[in-house]
């Protein structure tokens, strides 16, 4: 994953951890709290309740409950019930009392099921209108605030339960208990999870973005110098990093065009060292084969004659050398005039194979020529283009034997048009495929055979500033394939 996807990725997920451990510790807390709160709300009813259910014959309830078999007719529990109904409505709880051994004596029942209405009597303050003793009821235990907002707006209550004993005389009379009590907690807990959620996710969307732009800032000049690096490995030594920065970053790039400077300056001297000692390595030259050529005709002795045709073909050999180094040194900096212009490719290929067909025939090779009956139109330098063709029809002969054949063919190919070059040779390892068009690179199996290893860099230099390709494909000892491509106007 690239850098300014990974940043704002490791931003968010920061943030999303630190969120999920901030709720895994806060929610328990908060709940255990708020339970405590809920307990403390029920005793504190409990408490209120046993008061106002003190003056209550539990016994007589309990005795009229035996007489009536359970039922809840009788006065003395007619009138227990209306008390507990009333406390249940002042308390938000439901309130059940039961006799010493366990017994279920009365019970308000859920509180949603009380008819408020129908409770009357109620004390300190008389009835609210809503059937609630407004002036005892208990306050919110949890106080007021953003996180006591009060009940959960679906009806739940909280599970908790308070107890107590109603006594008289020392002993106890009957048990008192309170419990689905309004549930504060819940309440809050829900509104507090939703607000953690929100508040989460806004912290991650918040953090990826500030993450983005971070490795926008990061990533910016680290792609510039990138860019950079890419164009001078495509020979554009002249680029450089346009980061303007003080931190690390901007030394890096300015580390990186002092370096390019370095190299362009070193480049620009080689090719200037090479261009002048090839040209300076002309004149001498001639002269050293001329007067080769005069000793050779002047002398009758055929040692003498045998030495000195070894000395010119060493001499022929320099010059090549000499020529195609200027020449490659020339293509490198530019200064080769290569003015493109459209022509027809099929002509200027048939006038090179009325050329080369002299030198297959000498040579005992079978040239063959397969060229389109349409033109082919490009856009080329004709001499270039030619002397590219030439080299590897002249790598072709050469590394041909005799009975072998040379191929010259041409297509169009969708909107390309393809020229190739094959024999029947002696091949290319596949170990030197990778090289091949590198300066001074010979097969290892070419040794034998004169030539200076420059002919295939230039072909790829000509074909660069053509905007065309040119590709390789071979197996040892079964020939080679050679294809240019340029593209079609």
């Amino acid at each position: 994953m690239p850098l300014r996807y990974r940043l704002p990725a490791s931003f968010a997920a920061v943030a999303l951890l630190t969120m999920l451990f901030l709720g895994a510790i806060l929610m328990p807390l908060l709940s255990h709290h708020y339970s405590l709160a809920e307990t403390s709300y029920l005793r504190a009813g409990t408490a209120q309740t046993v008061r106002a259910l003190s003056n209550i014959d539990w016994a007589a309830v309990a005795a009229e409950r035996d007489s009536t078999g359970g039922g809840t007719d009788g006065t003395q529990t007619a009138a227990a019930l209306q008390s507990v109904k009333i406390e249940a409505l002042s308390f938000q709880s439901r309130v059940q009392v039961f006799d010493p051994g366990g017994a279920l004596l009365v019970d308000s029942g859920p509180v949603s099921s009380i008819d408020a209405t129908g409770v009357v009597g109620a004390r300190d303050g008389g009835d609210s209108g809503d059937g609630r003793d407004g002036s005892r009821r208990l306050p919110n235990p949890l106080g007021s605030g953003l996180f006591a907002e009060g009940e959960t707006s679906d009806g739940s209550r909280s599970d908790r339960a308070a107890t107590a004993d109603l006594t008289a005389g020392g002993q106890v009379v009957a048990r008192l208990r309170l419990s689905d009590g309004p549930a504060y907690g819940a309440a809050v807990l829900q509104t507090t999870v939703i607000a953690w959620v929100v508040a989460g996710f806004a912290a991650v969307l918040l953090a990826a973005l500030v993450g983005w732009m971070v490795s926008r800032r990061l990533t910016r000049p680290l792609l510039a110098i990138t860019a950079a690096s890419n164009s001078m490995a495509r020979g554009e030594l002249g680029v450089r990093a346009e980061v303007d920065r003080g931190d690390e970053i901007g030394r890096l790039a300015g580390s990186f065009n002092a370096m390019a400077d370095t190299t362009e300056n070193t480049v620009a001297t080689l090719r200037r060292f090479v261009a002048d000692a090839a040209h300076e390595l002309g004149t001498p030259l001639t002269a050293l084969q001329a007067d080769l050529e005069l000793a050779q005709d002047q002398s009758d002795e055929p040692a003498l004659q045998q030495l000195v045709r070894r000395a010119l073909r060493q001499a022929e050999r320099i010059q090549h050398l000499s020529s195609d180094l200027l020449r490659l040194s020339r293509l490198d900096r530019g200064a080769v005039s290569m003015p493109l212009a459209p022509l027809d490719l099929t002509p200027v290929l048939r006038r090179l194979a009325d050329d080369v067909a002299s030198r297959a025939e000498q040579a005992g090779v079978d040239f063959i020529l397969d060229l389109p009956s349409s033109g082919l139109p490009v856009k080329a330098d004709a001499e270039a283009l030619r002397a590219a063709v030439d080299n590897l029809l002249d790598n072709a002969l050469k590394f041909t034997p005799p009975a072998g054949s040379v191929i010259l063919g041409a297509r169009a190919d969708s909107r390309t048009a393809v020229v190739w070059v094959e024999d029947t040779g002696i091949g290319i390892p596949a170990a030197d495929l990778d090289g091949l068009f590198c300066r001074f690179h010979r097969g290892r199996n070419a040794s034998a055979y004169p030539g200076s290893g420059l002919g295939l860099a230039i072909v790829r230099a000509t074909m660069e500033l053509h905007g065309g390709t040119v590709s390789v494909q071979s197996e040892p000892s079964s020939g080679a394939r050679f294809q240019l491509t340029l593209p079609l106007v």
